[in-house]
C-alpha cells in the first residue's frame, strides 16, 4: 500500500465506512491497521476548519433554524399543535447551544474555611482531667480553668511539674 492511488482509494474507503455509521475499530479489523491509522486517514481527506469557517457554518445552521422556526412557531400557535410546540422548543435549545447561551454567565465561588480539629495531646489531657475532675475543676488561683495552669506544665516543651516531694533528682 505505498502507492499513492492505493492510499488515497483507501482513505476514500475509511471516509465512506465512517459516514456509514461503522466504527474506526471495524474498519481497522477488516483492512488490518490500527484505530489509529484510520483516525490519520480521516485528518487527510476531511478538511479543517478554520475558525471563519466555523463561524461561517454556524451562520448558516442559525439561518436554517430561524426558518423551521418561523414554520413550526405558526403551525404551533394557530393549530394549537403540541408536536409543532416541541419541535419549537428543540430548535429555541440548538440555537442557545450554538450561540453558547447555556452556559453559565456567573459563577459563584464559595469559598470552605476548614475548622482545625483539636491536636491529639489536647484531646488525651482534657480526657485525663475529666477523669481527674470531672466537670467541676478547681481553681488554681491564677484564673486559669486548667489545673496544670498555674504549675508551668501545660506548655509544650516544658517538664511535667514535679509531685510533692520529688526534688527531681533520680535515686
Amino acid at each position: 500500500m505505498t502507492d499513492p492511488t492505493s492510499d488515497e482509494a483507501r482513505d476514500d474507503f475509511i471516509l465512506q465506512e465512517r459516514l456509514s455509521g461503522r466504527s474506526a475499530r471495524s474498519i481497522g479489523k477488516q483492512l488490518r491497521c490500527t484505530v489509529g491509522d484510520v483516525n490519520a486517514a480521516l485528518d487527510r481527506v476531511l478538511p479543517t476548519l478554520s475558525n471563519s469557517e466555523r463561524l461561517r457554518h454556524v451562520s448558516l445552521d442559525l439561518s436554517r433554524l430561524d426558518g423551521l422556526l418561523e414554520t413550526f412557531y405558526k403551525r404551533a400557535i394557530e393549530k394549537a399543535d403540541s408536536q409543532c410546540g416541541l419541535c419549537v422548543v428543540k430548535i429555541l435549545e440548538r440555537k442557545a447551544a450554538l450561540l453558547g447561551l447555556d452556559q453559565p454567565t456567573k459563577l459563584d465561588v464559595v469559598q470552605m474555611q476548614v475548622r482545625e480539629a483539636p491536636h491529639e495531646y489536647d484531646q488525651i489531657h482534657a480526657a485525663i482531667m475529666r477523669l481527674k475532675y470531672g466537670d467541676q475543676r478547681p481553681s488554681d488561683g491564677n484564673g486559669s480553668d486548667d489545673p496544670a495552669a498555674g504549675a508551668g506544665g501545660d506548655q509544650e516543651g516544658s517538664p511535667p511539674p514535679l509531685a510533692d516531694g520529688d526534688d527531681g533528682e533520680l535515686d
